[in-house]
C-alpha cells in the first residue's frame, strides 16, 4: 500500500514545526509591533500634553490675543504640517490649520482620535477651553503612524507567509526523501514477507539513519536467513537420525508382541527399549541444553575451575572405553621438576566444562583407530588458558570444520559410528557462553580440538 506524500510523517512534522515556528516567530513580531506603536503612541500622548502646556501658559500670560498669536505662529505652513490646531475665540473668530471645528471633537481634557473633514487622514486630538468662552483643540496628524503600522502588519503577513511556503515546500522534499529511502526498505519487507529471505536494502555511502537501519535489517535478515536453514536442517537430520532408533525401538517390541515369551525375555527387550529410549531422549536434552546456553537461559555461578583436574578426572572416567577400542589416553599437565601437576584454573561452570571436555574426549576415542593415541592437555600461555584433546584420527577437512559445529552435522565417513553430531556443538556453545572458543586444527594426522579461554581468566584461589 503506497502512502499519499501529505499523509507522511516527515511532511506532517516538517507542517507542525513550521507552524510551531509561525506561532513563534508571529508571537515575538506581533510584540515587537506593539512595543513600537506603544512608544509612537506614548510620543504623540507626550507632544499633546506639551501643547496643551504651553497654550494654557500663553493664555495665562497674555489672554486670549497672546492664545492667538501662539496659536497663529504654530499653525503656519512653514511649521510642521503634522500639526493641528483650532481656536475659536470669544466673538466665533477662527484661528489655526483646520476650516472648521470637527463635529467629533472631544470633550475638554479627553484625548481622541478623529477624521479630518479637509483630508483622508485621522488624528489625534485633545480640546481645552478658557473662561472667556474661547476654545482650543490641538492635535497630531496619525498618518505617519498609519503607514508604519500598515506596513509593519504587511512584513508581518508576508514574512508568515513566506515561512507557511517555505515550510511546506521543505516538508515536500524531506517526504519525497524519505519516501524514497523507506520504500527500499518497505519493498525489500514485502519480498521477505512473501517467502523469499534473500531480499536485501541498498545501503548507500552517506553512513546516515537510513543506511544505518539498512544495515541493521540487513544484518537481521542475515540472522533469520541463518536461523530459518538451521531450523530446516535440524528438523531434516532429527527426523533422519532418530529414524533409526525409534524404528529398530518398535521393531523389538513387534517381535516381542508376536509370541508368547517368558517373563525374562519381556523383561530383557524392556530393558533394551529403555535403553534405546534413553538415548533419543539424551539426544532431545542436549539439544535444548544447546539451546539454553546459546540463549542465555543459563545463569550459572562462575567460580575458579582446575582444568588441570577435570582433565585427570576424564582420563580416569574413560581409560575403560579407551582399552576397549584399543586406543591409548595420555594426560600431559604442568608441572614443576619433580613436582606433582600444577593447577590449570579458569573461571566457568565445572560441570558444564567438564562435560564439554568429556564430548571432546569422547569423540576422539570414537574416531581413533585401533592402536591410536588420544592425548589431552590443560595449559596456560600468552594466548591464554587451554584444554586440547589430539588424536590421530581420520580428522576434519578444513573446509567441513566451522560446519562441524552446527547440530546434526556429520562427515560421510562418520555415517558408521554411533552419535548424533551433537558434540562438537555442546563444545562450542560451553565456551562461547563462557567467552571462550573452540578451535579445530590439523593434528597431522588426526584432529586437535582446543577450548581456549581469554588470558587472564585465570585465577587460582587463595
Amino acid at each position: 500500500m503506497r502512502i499519499s506524500l501529505f499523509h507522511t510523517t516527515t511532511f506532517r512534522l516538517m507542517v507542525f514545526a513550521s507552524l510551531a515556528f509561525i506561532a513563534v516567530g508571529g508571537a515575538v513580531l506581533g510584540s515587537l509591533y506593539w512595543s513600537m506603536l506603544s512608544v509612537i503612541d506614548s510620543q504623540i500622548g507626550g507632544a499633546l500634553s506639551r501643547e496643551c502646556a504651553d497654550m494654557t501658559a500663553a493664555y495665562e500670560r497674555g489672554g486670549y490675543e497672546r492664545l492667538r498669536q501662539t496659536v497663529a505662529d504654530r499653525a503656519s505652513p512653514h511649521q510642521d504640517t503634522a500639526r493641528i490646531y483650532m481656536l475659536i475665540g470669544p466673538d466665533g473668530a477662527h484661528t489655526g490649520n483646520l476650516a472648521q471645528w470637527p463635529a467629533d471633537a472631544p470633550n475638554p481634557a479627553i484625548t481622541a482620535d478623529i477624521g479630518l473633514l479637509h483630508a483622508t487622514k485621522t488624528a489625534r486630538v485633545r480640546s481645552l477651553a478658557f473662561g472667556d468662552g474661547s476654545r482650543l483643540l490641538v492635535g497630531r496628524a496619525l498618518s505617519e503612524r498609519n503607514n508604519f503600522q500598515a506596513i509593519v502588519e504587511e512584513s508581518l503577513l508576508s514574512v508568515l507567509a513566506a515561512n507557511l511556503l517555505l515550510g511546506a515546500a521543505a516538508g515536500t522534499m524531506l517526504a519525497l526523501y524519505a519516501r524514497r529511502r523507506l520504500g527500499q526498505i518497505n519493498a525489500t519487507a514485502q519480498v521477505v514477507l512473501e517467502g523469499d529471505l534473500s531480499g536485501r536494502i541498498a545501503v548507500g555511502e552517506g553512513g546516515d539513519e537510513y543506511d544505518q537501519l539498512a544495515q541493521n535489517i540487513n544484518a537481521m535478515l542475515d540472522r533469520i536467513q541463518r536461523l530459518v536453514a538451521t531450523v530446516r536442517g535440524v528438523t531434516e537430520n532429527i527426523a533422519y537420525d532418530l529414524r533409526t532408533p525409534l524404528n529398530r525401538l518398535r521393531g523389538r517390541l513387534e517381535v516381542a508382541l508376536m509370541s508368547p515369551r517368558s517373563p525374562e525375555e519381556y523383561q530383557s527387550v524392556l530393558k533394551r527399549a529403555i535403553a534405546e529410549s534413553e538415548t533419543i531422549v539424551g539426544t532431545f536434552n542436549g539439544i535444548l541444553k544447546i539451546a539454553r546456553i546459546k540463549a542465555g537461559a543459563l545463569s550459572l555461578p562462575h567460580a575458579p575451575v582446575d582444568l588441570a583436574e577435570v582433565v585427570e578426572e576424564l582420563v580416569d572416567l574413560y581409560q575403560a572405553f579407551a582399552e576397549e577400542s584399543g586406543v591409548a589416553v595420555e594426560a600431559r599437565l604442568p608441572s614443576a621438576a619433580n613436582q606433582p601437576a600444577r593447577g590449570v584454573f579458569v573461571l566457568g561452570d565445572a560441570h558444564l566444562i567438564s562435560q564439554a571436555a568429556a564430548n571432546l574426549l569422547d569423540n576422539a576415542i570414537k574416531y581413533s583407530p585401533p592402536g591410536g593415541k588420544v592425548i589431552i592437555t590443560a595449559a596456560q600461555s600468552a594466548r591464554g588458558t587451554s584444554l586440547t584433546v589430539s588424536d590421530n584420527g581420520p580428522g576434519i577437512p578444513e573446509g567441513k570444520r566451522t560446519a562441524m559445529l552446527d547440530r546434526f552435522v556429520r562427515l560421510d565417513s562418520e555415517t558408521g559410528k554411533q552419535g548424533f553430531g551433537l558434540g562438537l556443538t555442546f563444545a562450542a556453545a560451553v565456551a562461547e557462553w563462557h567467552g571462550a572458543r573452540l578451535e579445530l586444527a590439523d593434528n597431522l594426522p588426526g584432529l586437535r580440538a582446543t577450548l581456549l579461554f581469554p588470558a587472564g581468566d585465570g585465577t587460582r584461589p587463595a
